[in-house]
């Protein structure tokens, strides 16, 4: 029961509730707000239900003025220990109209001064809730216009989404949400983008990973930045935010599916974290607390990873990778599974797929020396063993074959689908050429006809290998040289007059050898785009 006191609304002595616990301007939002202008007043406005402070809901945000005064200081403290601000930095601040986002954007106005900083509000309405989203969007943007800072809104088609890409409501609604955000950042040339979570979402995250299951990654939870993404309230309690705003006087509007308890998140929110502050009152400091340490651990062992991956790994445009055996036998375990787990991270279509039995099974595929030629794995990664090493690839990313492409005499291509970048050199009385690699072939020029051409396989293609008896179907030496099946189809090959003089990374052709007489040397190699550039 709610009685009003000058146009401010608080609980009855009647409630168990103390009657100094104000609500302000909250307790009947819908009127007092719309008292001051600062509510839509739209036709057929409706429910207005949502927007009342529940009672069990003051109960938690019963704080002290010098609690609630803690707040923005401890906002402060939290950019300031993460360095997420830059002096005259300009920030969109993503304003779902929620407690935890109402309250960011208060707190963060409260700080322009001290940072210089200018103010971008942004909405996304998904278009899940009907009127009501629609009502949250426009107020949003009152309050943007309250405050007299620019505000920029979006309507996204979640369902579509989720039905083509075969996800969830809520990835796809993330997918969208964080797509928008960094097209906004580009365009208005923002400098940082500031997100809600709290510290009850990071509990909340972590316990959500503990029952699907995760690695010791997962519980170093949500970071506090990550470019241009930060999270200034990631310290803060939802009841120290609830008590912010009464405070403060400043509304928010509550989203009524966050009570639906068909979402994992709901439900660890509405039943299991109250159970297991019946254990520990002190559970959401507990979980934040075991993800900085994870967190900072993390990334000790992240930087050990950094350097086995030079080592062990080798890339070839993000689609594919090639592992030395030998040297990721001699890594310790942890820096071994957390190798593999990047490259699924890298190569899966759906990375969530892959989970830890998948990842023992591809590091005992490596570490083994059994001759099993490939390893099952899902989200749509092959592998290959060669000799040494053992190819992995994304099977749906396969990058496109080009057509037939020139290679002038002296000059270069580039190949981008393969990343890839092809020259040739002349180079006039060789005296000292060094030796020949499998990215580089130095062939008799006299002997070719130019200009070259770059193709790839074609049905009936032969090859005289250098140091061959003979020529051989190009089928033929490919087994020979163990290239892998599917890597095939994506050899290059310079070809001279119809006829191949170089099957790029491998061999080149006997009849275009150098000789002690030869006078004009042509010199062909091979590297990626990245070398090309630096």
């Amino acid at each position: 029961m709610f009685c009003g006191v000058q146009n401010n609304w608080c609980l009855c002595a009647a409630s168990d509730i103390p009657r100094s616990v104000h609500a302000g301007t909250l307790g009947g939002v819908a009127q007092s707000v719309r008292a001051c202008g600062s509510y839509p007043q739209c036709p057929g406005f409706k429910s207005l239900h949502r927007h009342l402070l529940r009672i069990a809901l003051l109960k938690l945000c019963a704080l002290s003025v010098w609690e609630v005064t803690m707040l923005v200081a401890e906002v402060r403290a939290c950019i300031e220990a993460y360095a997420m601000l830059p002096l005259g930095a300009k920030v969109v601040v993503a304003v779902s109209g929620g407690a935890d986002s109402m309250a960011l954007l208060c707190a963060l106005f409260h700080l322009r001064s001290v940072y210089n900083m200018t103010l971008i509000v942004a909405h996304v309405n998904h278009q899940l809730r009907g009127e009501e989203a629609e009502q949250d969007a426009l107020f949003v943007e009152q309050q943007a216009a309250r405050l007299r800072l620019p505000f920029h809104k979006t309507c996204v088609d979640v369902k579509a989404l989720q039905q083509s890409a075969g996800i969830s409501v809520q990835q796809a609604a993330r997918q969208l949400r964080y797509r928008f955000l960094y097209a906004l950042c580009q365009a208005l040339n923002v400098t940082r983008i500031a997100l809600g979570h709290t510290a009850d979402d990071q509990a909340e995250t972590l316990l959500m990973r503990l029952v699907r299951g995760s690695g010791p990654a997962g519980f170093a939870g949500i970071p506090a930045v990550r470019l241009p993404f930060i999270r200034p309230l990631l310290t803060v309690s939802r009841p120290a935010i609830y008590s912010y705003l009464q405070s403060e006087h400043c509304p928010w509007v509550e989203d009524s599916s966050n009570v639906h308890m068909a979402y994992l998140r709901n439900r660890v929110r509405l039943d299991l974290l109250p159970k297991l502050q019946q254990y520990n009152p002190q559970i959401i400091r507990r979980l934040n607390e075991l993800a900085d340490m994870v967190r900072a651990e993390s990334r000790v062992l992240e930087q050990q990873v950094d350097e086995w991956e030079l080592q062990t790994l080798a890339w070839q445009a993000r689609s594919k990778v090639e592992i030395c055996c030998r040297l990721f036998g001699l890594a310790p375990l942890a820096i071994q599974r957390r190798l593999l787990c990047r490259v699924v991270e890298a190569l899966a279509t759906a990375p969530a797929a892959v989970g830890f039995r998948h990842i023992e099974r591809l590091r005992q595929f490596i570490v083994s020396r059994n001759q099993e030629r490939r390893c099952s794995l899902p989200g749509e990664i092959g592998t290959e063993r060669r000799a040494e090493t053992i190819l992995l690839w994304n099977i749906s990313r396969t990058p496109a074959i080009p057509g037939i492409l020139k290679l002038p005499v002296p000059g270069k291509i580039d190949i981008i689908s393969l990343n890839i970048r092809l020259t040739a050199d002349i180079i006039l009385k060789p005296r000292c050429l060094g030796q020949m690699s499998p990215q580089r072939a130095l062939l008799d020029l006299d002997r070719t006809i130019c200009p070259l051409h770059v193709r790839f396989r074609q049905p009936g293609d032969r090859f005289y290998p250098l140091g061959a008896p003979g020529s051989k179907k190009l089928q033929d030496f490919f087994v020979d040289a163990k290239i892998p099946r599917g890597e095939r189809p994506y050899v290059p090959l310079v070809v001279s007059n119809h006829e191949i003089v170089w099957v790029v990374g491998y061999r080149i052709a006997e009849p275009f050898k150098r000789h002690p007489e030869t006078n004009r040397v042509l010199c062909l190699q091979c590297c990626t785009l990245q070398e090309a550039s630096s």
